[in-house]
């Protein structure tokens, strides 16, 4: 466990008790250095193989770490596993089990139908081989909570081509209503991913949707010389036919009706 140089009483207190637990490591920093290096910090001193990594906003149900444990096993060649989870809005509600599916990097990079938003599937709570973090290099300490630290991650842990697999039922319970980071995320997030990650994008066939991304960052920092680079780039690719209806509102929608769209989603998330 990771307190990452907070100076909420409530969590210190909360931290002390824990450390009187023999069987918990509890790592303390002295200065906050974001979602990254608390996990690396976490990750690198985990003496076990498996690593389950735990937000203060999830929960693990009873069951959990029994259905981890045995789908690794079974599958010794899984970089990572994933699972269902149960999305809680309210304290106290049930909740709604939400089951990702068959997942691969392409159909995550896409765009939603109808929209700009990106297929992503959350993959923020996944159990994975510690040595997985190490071959990959660990999280990108540049890239925090509202710079899409996962995405960043899982990313390239795809790219690497490492095996993994589905655990149908649910294996960590997100208590929502306890935290709004979803509504720190902008166009700027994945205008960064794009930027970091163009060759990713180019090798599964969806460079068009890079320039999207970095066309729309540029429209949110209202960079014109930019826009006008990123708006040539995306009008080749639609010439040749290579688009969605994401690539044709990217290119059209203008900056100031963009922002504006953006905020509002936002606020709405």
């Amino acid at each position: 466990m990771v307190c990452d140089g907070s100076h909420h009483q409530p969590t210190i207190d909360v931290c002390k008790e824990l450390q009187k637990n023999t069987q918990i490591q509890l790592l303390w920093r002295d200065t906050n250095g974001g979602t990254s290096v608390a996990r690396n910090d976490g990750f690198e001193a985990a003496k076990g193989e498996i690593l389950v990594p735990l937000d203060a906003d999830d929960i693990l149900p009873k069951n959990s770490l029994s259905l981890i444990l045995q789908t690794f096993e079974k599958h010794p060649d899984a970089g990572f596993v994933y699972g269902s989870y149960l999305k809680q809005y309210q304290a106290g509600v049930e909740g709604k089990i939400i089951n990702p599916g068959k997942i691969n990097l392409k159909s995550m990079l896409q765009a939603k139908p109808f929209t700009l938003s990106t297929n992503w599937k959350l993959l923020g709570t996944t159990p994975l081989r510690k040595s997985l973090w190490q071959s990959v290099g660990g999280y990108d300490c540049d890239f925090g909570i509202k710079d899409l630290h996962d995405v960043e991650f899982w990313m390239r842990a795809f790219a690497s081509g490492c095996s993994y697999y589905q655990i149908p039922d649910v294996i960590y319970i997100w208590r929502k209503y306890l935290g709004n980071n979803s509504s720190k995320v902008t166009p700027l997030s994945w205008y960064r991913i794009a930027q970091k990650h163009f060759l990713i994008y180019q090798n599964l066939g969806l460079e068009y949707r890079a320039y999207e991304l970095l066309l729309l960052g540029s429209k949110w920092l209202n960079q014109s010389g930019d826009i006008q680079i990123f708006s040539e780039q995306l009008r080749q690719f639609i010439f040749r036919g290579n688009f969605q209806l994401s690539t044709l509102i990217a290119f059209g929608v203008s900056p100031s009706l963009f922002r504006l769209i953006a905020k509002c989603a936002s606020q709405r998330r």
